[in-house]
């Protein structure tokens, strides 16, 4: 088979066991890779035993590769992280690009199962065939940015091809329950609190350098491919605009249809939005681009802040949902503030969309009477503050003061504020819901319903869909126009797209960004060009129905029941004006729908003999009894 390094590493950080077991090759067509592998592992991992507490010694954490990462390819140098989640308590992962997982690759294996607690801080150095749990006392309590440039530096003698690091920050040493993993400083493994479950296992960082290659099965099929792609990539809109101006290039796009939320999500329409947008970008903090490994696209953007409050040096720079988050949610319109909280975010290690999100939360807690300076520290949280913003995030990023309260994410600290607090969320199962308003787009909505991890536009391929930055003729119902303001057909393109997203984006593992211009063909024969496998669609498809109902099953055994599925009051509220005047999904009538299509009882919860057909018999035990 092509494609995979051919080993996964399993290390005990308890015991300091590490061992290489070799890829079983009908393991690896069964699953394709990232999360048809941690799904399937995890399951075994936790199947003798009760569900693990997330930030236990018990809780598996898990890394993985997929096929085509480490290909000199357009969109896909991504990779993926999964286990249970510390700020939600249901299933969480994450994906990311940048370098660290071709390095992975490279070195010779396809992941990492990581169990038990070291201890002592310690970080793991992988080296070719030589892996070592190694002392970080060093490194401990160091930021991102200069545990990256320190550790690298560091074992630089010691590496025949460069390193890349994988670490968290202070944040996730401290638990902060939305602690991030970055690598190469700027690409993090950003939701769900991956980095507070590697804080609470004292593990600081992953070093890999490798000199292996990874060959294609097909090599002359692989090439024929990349010259087919050429005309598709440059006749790409998609690709022009995320070249030019990176993520935040859907700020101009999305302001017009109202899917930009604004002042926590109560508003649809704001006049300073240029201020925050492509071109302010541009022209205030823009130093460059960055991209990930063996990829053209370029869509990464450093940035710099070189005088003033909220001077930073030239480093990663704000995506898409970081500006929001941090600008419109919070009514703050100062681009280079938003630059200084993405930088602080990626020092600490947090996600910068709770992180956003629970400030916008706070402030609006704030605005309306429910805590005041003394509970603040003297902060006066109000809209578009920006000195105050800022502050907070690195009170968040300490766990000082009220900081420490924000830092449980915004569902609990509503709890501890109490007075009410709950109707400001925009959480769906404890995860803040991205920057797109499903009162613009229903199918949004019941993607963030029924989405394992919490509200998530990347949980599926609804959002590039129905949204119009993805079309896949082979697939019908992903191929239709989706009528605005509408809830009808939803529970199908939702059913499709999850399908078809887990094959694309979380198993292959392509880029939602990098790749959104591949037909199913494209896709599919790429996978084939480099594995050897001769999937069919079916095939593929069958598969990433499996893994999504793997992901389902497992935040069902961590809980989660259909009220769970509900979308919060706050995007439940009509807007008034603006664009999606008088418009909210009608969450009853599709969320009836995809139960039915997706075979659940009552409670939201897959039928055993439904997850028995897609063989997850072993799920199906743990959720049912024998």
């Amino acid at each position: 088979m092509g494609g995979y390094a051919g080993q996964i590493l399993y290390i005990d950080l308890t015991s300091g066991d590490i061992k290489k077991k070799a890829l079983d090759t009908d393991f690896a067509r069964d699953n394709i890779g990232g999360l048809g592998f941690i799904t399937r592992l995890y399951i075994d991992l936790i199947k003798k035993g009760p569900a693990p507490d997330p930030l236990s010694p018990d809780n598996p954490f898990i890394i993985m590769t997929g096929p085509l990462t480490g290909m000199k390819l357009n969109g896909v140098a991504r990779w993926a992280v999964g286990t249970r989640s510390p700020l939600t308590g249901f299933w969480g992962d994450s994906n990311t690009g940048g370098y660290f997982g071709s390095s992975l690759k490279f070195a010779g294996y396809d992941g990492m199962v990581i169990t038990g607690k070291s201890e002592k801080p310690v970080y793991i150095h992988i080296n070719d065939k030589t892996v070592e749990i190694r002392d970080a006392a060093v490194y401990w309590g160091l930021d991102v940015y200069d545990t990256t440039d320190r550790m690298t530096e560091a074992l630089k003698p010691e590496s025949t091809k460069p390193g890349h690091v994988l670490c968290i920050g202070p944040a996730g040493e401290n638990l902060v329950k939305f602690a991030s993993l970055l690598n190469h400083k700027g690409y993090a493994c950003g939701r769900t609190g991956m980095g507070a479950v590697w804080g609470s296992k004292n593990l600081k960082a992953i070093y890999a350098t490798g000199t292996n290659r990874v060959e294609p099965a097909d090599p002359d099929r692989l090439k024929a491919l990349r010259d087919e792609l050429k005309t598709v990539y440059e006749e790409s809109i998609f690709i022009d605009a995320i070249h030019a101006s990176g993520t935040p290039a859907h700020i101009d796009v999305g302001i017009i249809g109202g899917d930009i939320p604004i002042k926590n999500y109560s508003e649809n329409q704001w006049e300073d939005i240029d201020d925050i947008g492509p071109s302010a970008i541009e022209e205030k903090i823009h130093t460059g681009h960055r991209t990930c490994y063996g990829c053209g696209v370029a869509c990464k953007k450093n940035a710099e802040v070189k005088n003033g409050p909220f001077s930073m040096e030239n480093g990663p720079g704000p995506e898409y949902e970081t500006v929001v988050a941090f600008g419109a949610m919070c009514l703050n319109k100062d681009i280079e503030s938003i630059a200084k909280a993405n930088e602080i975010c990626n020092r600490y290690g947090m996600d910068t969309i709770t992180c956003g999100s629970t400030i916008a939360f706070a402030i609006e807690c704030f605005e309306n009477g429910l805590i005041d300076e003394s509970t603040t520290d003297g902060i006066r949280l109000n809209w578009g503050n920006a000195e105050a913003i800022v502050a907070m995030t690195e009170k968040i990023g300490r766990q000082e003061g009220f900081g420490a309260v924000l830092a449980l994410g915004s569902a609990t600290a509503a709890k501890k504020i109490g007075k009410g607090a709950e109707r400001f969320l925009t959480t769906v199962k404890g995860l803040e819901a991205p920057m797109h308003d499903p009162r613009g787009f229903h199918g949004y909505g019941l993607a963030y319903g029924v989405s394992p991890r919490g509200a998530c536009h990347e949980a599926s391929l609804t959002f590039e869909v129905e949204g119009g930055a993805m079309y896949v003729p082979e697939i019908e119902i992903l191929a239709e126009d989706y009528e605005e303001h509408s809830s009808e057909g939803r529970a199908v393109l939702n059913a499709a797209a999850e399908d078809y997203g887990m094959f694309f984006s979380n198993c292959a593992i392509f880029c939602n960004l990098g790749a959104v211009p591949l037909n199913a063909t494209q896709t599919v024969g790429i996978v084939n060009a480099v594995t050897g496998f001769n999937y069919s669609l079916d095939e593929v498809l069958t598969i990433g129905k499996r893994v999504w109902y793997a992901k389902r099953g497992l935040t069902n055994l961590f809980g989660a029941r259909a009220a769970d599925d509900h979308l919060p009051a706050r995007l439940m509220t009509p807007i008034n004006d603006g664009p999606t005047e008088g418009s909210i999904p009608d969450m009853n009538k599709m969320l009836s729908e995809f139960y039915a299509l997706r075979g659940f009882n009552e409670n939201g919860v897959p039928k055993r003999g439904v997850l028995e057909s897609m063989d997850l018999a072993d799920l199906a035990e743990l959720l049912y009894g024998e």
